[in-house]
């Protein structure tokens, strides 16, 4: 039975990430399957309680996002969480690009996900304020606002595939075609101290030989 539901999470998954969530019904899950509406609704009776389910996954897929203690953090760690994130939305892209539009039809199962985004801003502002106390960021001042940093990095981040969409990648390269990373180095650049300057150089230069091997 676990087996089922498991099978039926990931056909829906696939079946939303391809026509979108508000296209895929019951029975188009199930006729992909092989099985009966029956069979499908005993496990999920409403497509709700299937994409319930579903950011429940992605929640969990998340929670290695996190900031390790007691070792020192280096700035490749902003990187890191990014990929990663990109990663997942990448897996459940139906997920990120209906994400507007679920929010307003089922609030009651997005809230989950609003109020873990909260705490995911939060532990962003520790992270920026670890690597402030260890001079890999500038100091927080009148024209220097870490807030508002914070969330135009998570908005690049969580709308990245979105805007590629309504862009012709093929005609420019205004964008990065494989991830949202050098747009958001870019954006963090600015407030580098010159430690954390040489840091982000050494960072990208191990990424560039890793490339070439």
């Amino acid at each position: 039975m676990k087996d089922t539901k498991q099978h039926i999470i990931h056909t829906a998954t696939s079946l939303f990430n391809e026509k979108g969530f508000f296209n895929v019904s019951i029975k188009e899950i199930a006729d992909e399957m092989e099985i009966s509406p029956g069979n499908l609704t005993y496990h999920f009776k409403k497509k709700e309680q299937l994409l319930a389910t579903i950011q429940e996954e992605i929640l969990l897929a998340s929670k290695d996002i996190i900031i390790p203690e007691g070792k020192y953090i280096t700035l490749e760690h902003f990187e890191l969480i990014f990929l990663k994130f990109y990663s997942i939305q990448d897996q459940y892209r139906f997920f990120f690009t209906n994400i507007l539009y679920l929010n307003v039809a089922h609030p009651k199962v997005m809230r989950k996900y609003k109020e873990t985004t909260s705490k995911r801003l939060e532990n962003a502002r520790k992270l920026v304020d670890y690597y402030i106390s260890t001079d890999r960021l500038k100091p927080e001042n009148d024209e220097i606002s870490y807030t508002y940093l914070i969330h135009n990095l998570w908005i690049v981040n969580m709308f990245w595939k979105n805007s590629s969409s309504l862009i012709d990648l093929e005609k420019t390269n205004y964008l990065a075609k494989e991830s949202p990373i050098e747009s958001l180095w870019h954006m963090l650049k600015p407030y580098l101290t010159e430690k954390g300057f040489t840091e982000y150089k050494e960072i990208r230069a191990a990424k560039k030989i890793l490339k070439r091997s």
